[in-house]
């Protein structure tokens, strides 16, 4: 199930990916614009750099066939929170602490600790693996009570989520 659900939501990525960048295309006789000062921050950019970032994990985890499928299904939980999650709470709260650990842990934390994991060689992932799994159901279960919280309409726990994950994943 959660398969089907995250290359639906890969397809639709894809497909908004594919018509933002149809329709950002400058005309042949307009000159391309100045670079700009600083890097685009739109919530738009962030979040489309968000969703290239978790695809690039899912296609990461597709190409190693050694990784066990237990913990492929719990990261693609943690994917599939994120992808819920992470457009309603920069909507709805985008200057908040939580916002930001969740868009950081989108952004950095899990592809980080999935790709240091996949270069291992196969005897230092046997001797890894329990911190890895700890590490994984940890992330997931942020993202599962951050979901709760927007969910639920918790604005009291943001400040408290906030500074577990901070300590946390800093």
């Amino acid at each position: 199930m959660a398969l089907i659900i995250t290359v639906v939501c890969i397809i639709a990525g894809i497909g908004i990916y594919m018509q933002m960048k149809k329709t950002k295309r400058p005309a042949k006789a307009e000159t391309a614009p100045a670079p700009p000062l600083r890097p685009e921050t739109t919530p738009e950019a962030e979040y489309r750099a968000i969703m290239d970032r978790l695809l690039a994990l899912n296609i990461l985890l597709r190409k190693d066939p050694a990784l066990a499928d237990e913990m492929v299904a719990e990261i693609e939980a943690v994917i599939d929170d994120l992808m819920a999650v992470t457009p309603s709470m920069m909507a709805r709260y985008p200057a908040e602490t939580l916002t930001y650990e969740i868009k950081k842990i989108g952004q950095q934390h899990l592809y980080r600790t999935v790709k240091e994991y996949l270069d291992l060689s196969e005897e230092s992932r046997g001797h890894q693996y329990d911190m890895f799994k700890k590490t994984i159901q940890s992330l997931h279960q942020v993202s599962e009570r951050s979901r709760e919280i927007v969910e639920k309409n918790e604005t009291a726990e943001f400040k408290t989520m906030a500074n577990f994950l901070a300590g946390k994943f800093a």
